[in-house]
Order: structure tokens, then C-alpha cells, then sequence
């Protein structure tokens, strides 16, 4: 009885730290107005990598050491980093990265934020995209090129070889402000990075950077699918390349990937040792070898099968038994998944919103699109959580 009051516990809790609660339309305009007029392969690239934000901060301390790197030849340069291909993308960009470094809570909530709404993050920026143009300050010049359609506005670069990152204030940029209660981030340039006249009332840009396959992200956003461009892609990402005859692919956040380097950068293999050696020294059982090496062991006498069954028995026991009268351990995993499933709401509660840094969230998310169909099936079918 009292273990299976506290599986349930538990279960309770994990369940209630896996429930986020829906952020709003109001909130996601206010995250993602810092960047919602950057060209779309850009956009789409930070997208992808404020999902990986602890690789942002890894990133922009490279790029800022490396400030003389930019372009295809910086990616190039990082190929080697154990980063989402997303994040190396952007060492192309150092005002970017420079950019997102100056507020690592505001990476971690748009992240976030993209994972769990990620139709809804690509709505906000429609909307907001709108309320620009409405306002006189998108439109198409030397740097860029916005094609308005029925549904929805699009940014290309004017030159698909060079591209310029727009710097602007969004209390000014798309007109009256709507939602008081939640201000839009304010990003400003990082110091370092000229930008010409204009900034305070529209769109500004700096010096273009080169690229020819850096940008490689980009949308469709009648389906709502965040897409990659494979050729460019597996151009720039010779160590990691997507599979496949199709030209375009679909991102996929979740995906496997496979590669050992990854598996440990991650702490896969550290967290399955440990596992491993806990379970040997319960039982007595060694997991290491192949499987059906330890039959052999079993068949040899190193284990019989009432053995086996009488540890599995013990540490099943064990394991379910522990803390079942802890009633304070019991209440405080409640509370633990209370607070979880509750925090991204939290964060964005109360006037001001998210004006200064009044950010929180943490990186819950694992996977990544390095395996799969970059070696077992890392792209592919609409975009997945």
C-alpha cells in the first residue's frame, strides 16, 4: 500500500513538471520582437538555437575571442565545437550572438517558448511583422527585400550573399505598443557594432557580412514548418550532413543523434555509467559486455535465473520502497512539479512583463537534430517536439 501511495506521488509530480502552462499571445509578441524583422534564414537559425542556450553562451565566448571571424569561414572554424548545428551557424554573425549574450534569460524563455508553441512563436512574428509595415518601418531597400503577401510578410536578404542584421528599438519600430502590461525586449546593438542613422525611429543596419552557406534555415509559414535548405546545409556542415536526395528538409528539435561525441558532451555516457555501477553494486550483476556475453555468464554460474529474480525482486523493492514513509520527501516532489509546471507562466506575470531582465526558465529540453536524418533520422515530417 505504501509503495503504490508513493509511486503515485511521483508520478504525480513528474506529471505536473511536464505540464507548461500555454504562454500568451500578449507574452510571445513581447519575446519575440527583439528579432521578428531579422531576415527569415537568420531568424529561423536563432529560433533554433535559443533551444540550445547554454551552447549560445558557448558560442558567443568563442565568436567574441574570435571577433575577427565571420561569415562561412567562422562556421567553418567551429565545426569541430560539440554545438547544435544551429549555434555554430550563428558564430557567422557576431553582433547576433553578441546580442543574445546580453540577455542569456530572454534566450532561455524564447527557447522555451518555441518548443512547447512553436506555431505560435511564427504567429507573433507575423503579427508583429504586420504592425511594422503598417507603420512605415519594414519595407524593402539595399539590405533587404519584403515581399508582402495575403497572410504573410516575408524578409530576404536583397543579396542572398550578403546579409545584414537589422538593429532597432521595438518600443518605436511597430508603432503604438499594445499590450502595456508586457513590453516588448529591448535588445540594443552590443558595443562595438556601428550602425547607421535611423535607429531610434526604424530599422538601422551595419556592415553586411559575406556568407554562401551559412543561411541555411528558413519557413514556410502558410504550414508553419521551419525548414532547412539541405544543399547549403551539408556544405557548410561537411562533418554532419543531412541524408537524403530532398532539397529541403524540415527541422526537427527532438530528433536522436547518434554521434558519440555529442552522447558525452551531453552526459549520456556519464550518467549511464553511473547507472550501470549502481546497478552492479546492488545486485552483483556486471552490465558491461554485450548481452548476450552476461547470458553466457548466467549459463556458466555466475548468476542463476532465482538469483536474478531475487535481486530484481530486492532492487525493485528497493527502489519503490524508499522514502515510502517520508511523508516531507513526498510533499516537497509535489511541490518540486507544481513549481516546474508553473514556471514559464510565472515568469511572465505582472506589470512590466519582461521589461529589463525580469526573465527566468532553464534549459529542460535534450535532443537535438544531429542524428537521424544527419545520421538516423535528425530532420524530417512537420516540425516535431
Amino acid at each position: 500500500m505504501c509503495a503504490a501511495l508513493f509511486i503515485g506521488v511521483t508520478l504525480s509530480a513528474i506529471a505536473s513538471a511536464q505540464s507548461v502552462a500555454k504562454v500568451s499571445d500578449q507574452q510571445l509578441d513581447s519575446l519575440t520582437a527583439p528579432i521578428a524583422l531579422y531576415p527569415d534564414p537568420l531568424l529561423a537559425q536563432v529560433l533554433m538555437a535559443t533551444t540550445f542556450p547554454q551552447e549560445v553562451e558557448s558560442a558567443a565566448a568563442w565568436s567574441k575571442t574570435n571577433a575577427q571571424m565571420t561569415g562561412d569561414e567562422a562556421v567553418k572554424a567551429v565545426a569541430s565545437k560539440p554545438w547544435d548545428p544551429s549555434v555554430q551557424s550563428l558564430v557567422a554573425f557576431p553582433q547576433v550572438l553578441a546580442t543574445m549574450a546580453s540577455k542569456p534569460d530572454w534566450v532561455k524563455q524564447l527557447g522555451n517558448a518555441f518548443l512547447a508553441q512553436p506555431n505560435d512563436v511564427m504567429d507573433s512574428v507575423q503579427r508583429l511583422r504586420k504592425q511594422a509595415h503598417e507603420a512605415g518601418n519594414l519595407k524593402s531597400g539595399e539590405q533587404q527585400k519584403v515581399v508582402v503577401a495575403q497572410n504573410t510578410i516575408q524578409i530576404q536578404p536583397e543579396n542572398p550573399q550578403i546579409v545584414y542584421v537589422p538593429a532597432y528599438n521595438p518600443a518605436y519600430v511597430y508603432g503604438p505598443w499594445l499590450y502595456p502590461a508586457y513590453p516588448p525586449v529591448y535588445l540594443p546593438p552590443p558595443p562595438g557594432y556601428g550602425i547607421a542613422t535611423g535607429f531610434a525611429t526604424g530599422l538601422a543596419f551595419g556592415a553586411g557580412i559575406a556568407v554562401t552557406n551559412a543561411l541555411w534555415g528558413g519557413f514556410d509559414w502558410n504550414n508553419h514548418d521551419v525548414n532547412v535548405n539541405v544543399n547549403r546545409y551539408n556544405n557548410i556542415n561537411v562533418n554532419n550532413r543531412i541524408s537524403g536526395s530532398a532539397s529541403t528538409t524540415t527541422w526537427n528539435r527532438n530528433a536522436n543523434f547518434s554521434s558519440v561525441q555529442n552522447k558525452a558532451y551531453r552526459g549520456y555516457d556519464g550518467a549511464r555509467n553511473q547507472a550501470m555501477q549502481t546497478f552492479e553494486s546492488r545486485t552483483g550483476e556486471n552490465l558491461s559486455g554485450s548481452a548476450s556475453q552476461r547470458l553466457q555468464d548466467i549459463d556458466k554460474g555466475g548468476f542463476s535465473a532465482r538469483d536474478l529474480q531475487s535481486n530484481a525482486d530486492y532492487v525493485n523493492r528497493d527502489n519503490a520502497l524508499r522514502d515510502a514513509g517520508d511523508g516531507d520527501g513526498a510533499r516537497q516532489d509535489l511541490q518540486r512539479g507544481e513549481a516546474s509546471r508553473s514556471s514559464l507562466a510565472s515568469n511572465f506575470g505582472g506589470a512590466g512583463g519582461f521589461g529589463g531582465d525580469r526573465f527566468g526558465g532553464a534549459d529542460r529540453f535534450g535532443g537535438g537534430f544531429r542524428g537521424g536524418g544527419f545520421g538516423g533520422g535528425g530532420f524530417g515530417g512537420r516540425f516535431r517536439r
